[in-house]
């Protein structure tokens, strides 16, 4: 009874073994994000700032030896300034940044410093998730809210707008 027990786990444990081995690691990843507008111009999200929809965002991946583009490709946000764009293939020797085209329509037209940003799509960085999360990205109005004093109060930021 015990032999027959141990030839079972040695055949289970090989079966486990070879599966894990034969097992194809996936090389498509999912690079996610949001576009936002900031009519405080704070560069960062604060409880006046929206979504944008319909805003172009692009991937681009370029080989940092050789600085030539190897991958590329569109999305554009949905209703609520929410993009997803998949991504095949491992880039692992590329620096690869999403950029937000500036909208054509609406008030939030004036780009912010951060209006691109790296993302690393690779196997080999420890991440077990397919779903690679890109910062929020956003773009500002021409005009400054009359609301926004009240955050800067909330925020406790009334001395370093003074």
């Amino acid at each position: 009874m015990a032999r027959s027990f141990v030839v079972v786990v040695l055949f289970v444990s090989v079966l486990c073994f070879s599966s894990a081995l034969a097992r194809k690691i996936s090389k498509k990843f999912y690079v996610e994000g949001k576009i936002y507008c900031d009519p405080c111009h704070f560069t960062f999200e604060s409880r006046l700032s929206f979504p944008l929809p319909g805003v172009n965002v692009t991937l681009e991946c370029i080989n940092e030896y050789n600085n030539t583009m190897t991958y590329m490709k569109n999305s554009t946000t949905d209703a609520i300034g929410l993009y997803r764009i998949s991504v095949h293939g491992d880039h692992e020797d590329n620096i690869c940044v999403v950029v937000a085209n500036s909208p054509n329509e609406g008030r939030c037209k004036e780009a912010m410093p951060n209006k691109s940003d790296r993302i690393i799509l690779t196997n080999n960085m420890g991440a077990a998730s397919r779903a690679r999360y890109v910062n929020p990205l956003g773009f500002m109005t021409q005009t400054i809210d009359s609301e926004c004093n009240v955050i800067v109060h909330e925020l406790g930021l009334d001395n370093l707008f003074d």
